[in-house]
């Protein structure tokens, strides 16, 4: 596992006139084993971080390193492995491939990489997401709920240093997103992974250890312990700020 940290971390799109900083000097540590929740206002930058963090997104300025490595200036051949081997990713659309089984889908990272599965790995995270009896079954044959775990057993399986979670609970009613909520906060507990979650819910956050709030590209604030109500109470005071 690792910890990931960013100096200084700015990132711009386009030039001239059009430039948008979507990042600006941010500087922040994610230690390891830990859970943080990434929130703010539409636009604040939450997503540009998260794949800053990951490497799936050079920054325009400063530097990122995820366990050591300074993934910001890594050759792309080099970054691509990173990604592949030390990042698991989960977003709000499964990403799941149609043709394959669950257990396909969850050793799929590891046969692009070429290692072998670890099947009592494999079968220990698929017991603890609840859809061990589910594994032969392709992803149309699952609920949302089922195929988003089946995409977190997918992002853990590598044992990777990071796990990035974008709005993993966005398209799924409450109670499937409670059981995905309790299998990410069990991966950090009894797997001991680090967790960036980018989240607009209030409820989900609550499941962090810490908030860091963004507001157009910058940190706004934390929060340490938080609560669903506490969470909410800080959004609007920064709904109405931004």
């Amino acid at each position: 596992m690792g910890s990931v940290v960013m100096s200084g971390v700015g990132r711009t799109y386009g030039e001239g006139d059009t430039a948008v900083a979507a990042l600006r000097g941010v500087s922040w540590t994610f230690g390891e084993g830990s859970f943080t929740a990434v929130m703010g206002p539409s636009g604040s930058g939450k997503s540009t971080l998260l794949t800053c963090a990951a490497g799936l997104v050079r920054p325009s300025e400063g530097t990122v390193f995820l366990g050591g490595t300074a993934i910001h200036a890594l050759p792309e051949n080099e970054l691509a492995v990173v990604r592949r081997e030390r990042v698991g990713f989960v977003f709000q659309e499964f990403n799941l491939i149609p043709a394959l089984t669950a257990r396909e889908n969850i050793e799929l990272p590891l046969r692009l990489a070429g290692r072998p599965v670890d099947t009592a790995r494999l079968d220990r995270i698929a017991r603890r997401a609840g859809i061990h009896d589910r594994l032969s079954h392709r992803p149309d044959q699952l609920s949302g709920g089922q195929q988003q775990r089946v995409a977190l057993c997918r992002a853990l399986i590598t044992a990777p240093d990071l796990v990035c979670a974008d709005e993993p609970t966005g398209a799924l009613d409450s109670g499937s997103s409670r059981q995905v909520m309790d299998l990410l906060r069990e991966a950090v507990d009894d797997f001991g992974q680090t967790l960036v979650l980018v989240t607009h819910d209030p409820l989900a956050a609550s499941y962090a250890d810490r908030v860091l709030f963004l507001v157009d590209g910058s940190i706004a604030g934390t929060m340490d312990a938080p609560t669903s109500r506490n969470v909410a109470e800080r959004m609007a005071v920064l709904a109405g700020a931004s």
